[in-house]
């Protein structure tokens, strides 16, 4: 709310509420030559981020432009949900977080942190049982790299977890995202 203090009077501005509910374009970069991500999904935000579902599989495209007649086509809008996919709002980065992951360095763009989050959500997504060991690996890095971007220092100070194991659960995780994954 703003006061216009010249005329005395109360402006409502409009909002959006912070449990609103959105749709939103998810980017996953698989191959560290490319400009450009390899495919593209939908994830519906809220209290916990879902992707979109076909038949049981996690639908992903090549195209970015076919965002929203796939949702039109496959989604199922509910009330007041907000769609926003003109551009990538989520973003894994697979090849980038597999580099930092096997050598270090910083994450100033945090690709650890986005990849391996909507990796977490994929996965649960899918139904496939979370090996315990490896989801505490990927918990262990997402909260270290919350507060920092050094991922040398995890690796060689902090860490819980080496950096085989957590590449490990990386590559665990593209594999039962793609094993679950229908492309179109």
């Amino acid at each position: 709310m703003t006061t216009n203090q010249e005329k005395h009077e109360v402006i409502v501005v409009k909002q959006t509420p912070a449990d609103a509910v959105y749709w939103r374009l998810l980017a996953v970069a698989l191959d560290p030559g490319r400009e450009t991500p390899e495919l593209y999904g939908l994830i519906r935000e809220g209290q916990s981020d879902v992707p979109l579902m076909v038949d049981g599989r996690i639908l992903l495209f090549a195209e970015r432009g076919r965002a929203d007649e796939l949702l039109r086509r496959h989604g199922r809008l509910v009330g007041d949900e907000v769609v926003d996919v003109e551009r990538p709002f989520f973003v894994c980065d697979v090849a980038q977080a597999l580099h930092l992951l096997s050598v270090g360095g910083l994450d100033s763009d945090s690709a650890v942190l986005s990849a391996v989050n909507v990796l977490l959500d994929l996965v649960v997504a899918t139904g496939v049982p979370f090996d315990e060991r490896r989801r505490q690996a990927l918990g262990s890095i997402a909260d270290y790299c919350t507060t920092s971007y050094d991922v040398t220092r995890y690796l060689e100070e902090e860490g819980d977890y080496s950096s085989r194991e957590l590449l490990d659960a990386v590559l665990w995780c593209v594999g039962v995202v793609a094993a679950m994954a229908r492309i179109v």
